[in-house]
């Protein structure tokens, strides 16, 4: 067995880099070749904004433009997360359940190779599912923001998926494969709702937003874009509590890992 183990630290960095972009490479394909899996999450986001915004809110939004701009940043959120979530959550349950992370960790590689590429993974999906969804809407008109508002809020919105790239892993590092989604709808479409990514919600209601990460992406995004109509809660509580989750969501993934694997 000691004749087989490698010593990371020794690695050159160019070889250290290469270990992290081929656990990339595969963990693309992995998705890609499970298009069952990524194309629902991608495209339900696009579609629900196309309906909403673009057909039943549409009169709505051509008399306040600053609608326009909540709601998008509302399915944005939605467009962003969900990949980042089901896609993690779901690959690492299942990974687990086979035996496949005693695997890994017996394998010459860096230590965090794997977690480098989940995160990257679900980055890359977010991305791929926003996109559309903002081309869309810039070519309705239903965004009304300059370019350097438009970039500052699609910044916003991508790296606010990393927290629940972070739940992913936590909810992946919990439970089995086959109920690792519903235990991610149960997580995740609650909090859609009650942080007010659709609808602003009542005065009663806002003191338990800030328990929801989607709220805090949904404030960062309100922000990045000047929309102060809508801004609730001061940026820097939002990447505060962006930070928070994350740290508090990958602290749980690292610990049930280490201790089960």
């Amino acid at each position: 067995m000691n004749a087989l183990t490698v010593d990371n630290g020794s690695l050159s960095p160019g070889r250290t880099a290469g270990a992290y972009l081929t656990e990339i490479r595969y963990e693309f394909l992995r998705v890609l070749r499970n298009p069952a899996l990524g194309l629902p999450i991608v495209l339900v986001p696009i579609a629900l904004y196309v309906l909403i915004a673009l057909v039943v809110a549409s009169e709505a939004i051509d008399k306040d433009p600053s609608l326009g701009i909540f709601l998008f940043a509302g399915f944005g959120v939605l467009g962003v997360t969900m990949p980042a979530l089901f896609t993690i959550g779901g690959s690492l349950a299942l990974e687990r359940e086979m035996g496949l992370m005693r695997l890994k960790r017996a394998q010459p590689a860096p230590a965090g190779s794997w977690l480098v590429a989940k995160i990257m993974c679900g980055l890359a999906f977010s991305s791929l599912a926003y996109l559309p969804m903002l081309t869309i809407a810039l070519w309705s008109g239903k965004l009304p923001l300059e370019p350097a508002q438009c970039v500052a809020l699609s910044f916003a919105l991508i790296l606010g998926s990393i927290p629940f790239c972070a739940l992913g892993l936590m909810i992946g590092s919990l439970v089995k494969g086959s109920a690792a989604p519903g235990y991610a709808n149960l997580i995740y479409l609650p909090g859609c709702y009650l942080s007010g990514l659709f609808f602003p919600l009542p005065q009663s209601m806002h003191w338990q937003t800030p328990f929801w990460p989607q709220f805090h992406v949904h404030q960062l995004a309100m922000h990045s874009a000047g929309i102060t109509k809508y801004q609730f809660l001061p940026v820097q509580f939002a990447i505060a509590g962006l930070v928070g989750f994350t740290v508090l969501f990958s602290a749980i993934a690292i610990w049930r890992l280490a201790r089960k694997g």
